[in-house]
């Protein structure tokens, strides 16, 4: 399942690829071709170098994305205290924080 933040599965982000459930691979509705002796080391460089290309770059946009969100979440929260203005009235109780350089 998609992480709305990062638009990606956290398996995607790890590993590169979409999770392959071992069901899938009995079934036959894995689409990727079988792996023998004789193509390994094709599809192992293949593998290595997809992920040098690819993962990073998701990494990348995944970083990027949860940046934005984060900037969203910070402006909303912000408008939602800019627009409660608090006023205070003689006697009423507050709160008063002091410092450590104004208790030396």
């Amino acid at each position: 399942m998609k992480q709305d933040t990062t638009q990606a599965t956290p398996f995607k982000l790890v590993y590169g690829k979409t999770a392959t459930l071992p069901v899938e691979r009995e079934i036959n509705t894995y689409p990727a071709k079988p792996i023998t002796e004789e193509n390994f080391q094709e599809t192992l460089l293949r593998r290595t170098y997809d992920l040098m290309e690819t993962l990073e770059n998701k990494q990348r946009r995944a970083a990027d994305n949860i940046q934005k969100s984060q900037e969203k979440q910070k402006e909303r929260h912000d408008s939602q205290l800019l627009n409660k203005p608090v006023k205070f009235k003689i006697g009423d109780k507050v709160l008063l924080y002091r410092t450590k350089a104004e208790k030396q």
